[in-house]
């Protein structure tokens, strides 16, 4: 599976609050940062069934 590379600016304190999330959970930001967004896409895509 190929894996695109993309840049994103958010606050400081949200990347913090994000870290320490990943930190708690025992994940990488990254792998945070994409399970929050398969979420999120994840719950639009049931939404829009029904």
């Amino acid at each position: 599976m190929n894996k695109d590379i993309i840049y994103v600016r958010i606050d400081e304190d949200l990347k913090q609050k994000l870290d320490m999330i990943a930190l708690e959970e025992q994940r990488s930001l990254n792998n945070l940062v994409v399970w929050i967004l398969s979420n999120y896409i994840e719950s639009r895509e049931s939404k829009s069934e029904k």
